[in-house]
């Protein structure tokens, strides 16, 4: 949130309290709490448009988030939506957007059940909640998915990666797994199944729910802390790819073919190499979704985030090849990625 200039000199007093960034400035984060306690557990949603499927009686529910400054509904997006379809879910599409143009709207109302459009409070798991409180039948769900479009994707069909996710196997569900600050599921896509949400607490998550505006309460408490809070239910919780044989693989690799020496590489690769070598050798924990975003895709993982073309966060050298990652294993189209890069990226040629 900016500022205006005549406030410049309150800067200080303003971050202090409310720019919450840090994952351990408790004093914004308290502050943001009760600020959310006075808006109450009311849904944010400001307007709905029903979609071509429908909700009614339905048993495999998607809710996906998506912002966009201008809130245009991009062809990658429609993609996401249409894949969603394809592998029997009604997609409930939740846009967290300043604006919300109806002919953009128009372009997903064929391929959805139900567009709402909402105040962005309470970030990505803000709008998972309110959406699935548009679900007219929660009891009837046997499956529910949370996904936002911080992916590119899905770069395979969804159905196979699905029904991977059994439920005698795990309640609650993730494509990857992280062990950052502690070990939880990933919160791009998490699939919830029947178990899970009629578990009490889980119930109980939804009915107590606060739109709490701080990143860093919401990293701690959602993002790191929700897979927790779900084993201590009672859940199991599982990730398709885990992230222990990810790394024991690549290290593998790396040292069976000497490959931190290999000359044919270029420095600043060989470089990195060692670096992931090392993080591993330490047990510091490595992103999968950045560290690993092509061995991932190569092995049948759908996306690939965003932030890796927008933001190349590691230095991942090469980069520019990512299409080309893509297209050995699918046939998705790449220009989408391409058209969205054009419309956003800053400073970046990709």
């Amino acid at each position: 949130m900016a500022l205006p200039k005549f406030l410049n000199p309150l800067k200080p007093l303003y971050w202090a309290f409310f720019g919450a960034r840090q994952r351990k400035d408790h004093v914004p984060q308290a502050i943001s709490v009760a600020i959310a306690s006075v808006f109450g557990n009311r849904s944010m949603v400001k307007q709905t448009w029903d979609g071509g499927q429908t909700l009614a009686g339905a048993k495999d529910v998607a809710v996906l988030v998506t912002w966009d400054a201008n809130g245009r509904v991009h062809d990658f997006l429609l993609a996401h939506i249409k894949g969603l379809a394809e592998a029997g879910r009604s997609v409930i599409v939740v846009s967290n957007s300043p604006k919300c143009p109806e002919h953009e709207v128009a372009k997903a109302l064929p391929h959805c059940a139900l567009f709402a459009w909402r105040t962005n409070r309470g970030y990505d798991f803000g709008a998972y909640r309110d959406g699935l409180k548009l679900v007219p039948d929660y009891d009837a769900l046997d499956s529910l998915i949370f996904i936002n479009d911080s992916t590119y994707g899905p770069f395979q069909k969804l159905g196979p990666i699905l029904k991977k996710m059994k439920p005698s196997e795990a309640d609650v569900w993730g494509l990857t797994e992280s062990w950052d600050t502690r070990w939880h599921l990933q919160s791009y896509f998490l699939l919830f199944h029947r178990a899970a949400l009629q578990n009490g607490k889980v119930r109980e998550l939804w009915d107590d729910w606060k739109h709490v505006n701080s990143k860093s309460w919401i990293i701690n408490r959602l993002e790191i802390g929700l897979t927790g809070r779900l084993t201590r239910a009672g859940l199991k919780c599982k990730a398709v790819w885990p992230y222990r044989p990810l790394v024991s693989e690549f290290c593998e690799e790396v040292r069976e073919y000497d490959l931190a020496n290999e000359e044919s590489l270029a420095e600043e690769h060989r470089n990195l190499l060692k670096f992931m070598c090392h993080l591993a050798d330490h047990g510091a924990p490595m992103n999968p979704c950045h560290f690993f975003w092509d061995r991932l895709i190569v092995d049948g993982f759908p996306y690939m985030k965003r932030e890796v073309l927008t933001a190349n966060p590691i230095g991942m050298p090469r980069l520019y090849e990512w299409s080309d990652v893509i297209s050995s294993v699918s046939r998705y189209d790449t220009e989408m990625i391409v058209d969205h890069l054009r419309a956003i990226a800053k400073n970046r040629v990709i």
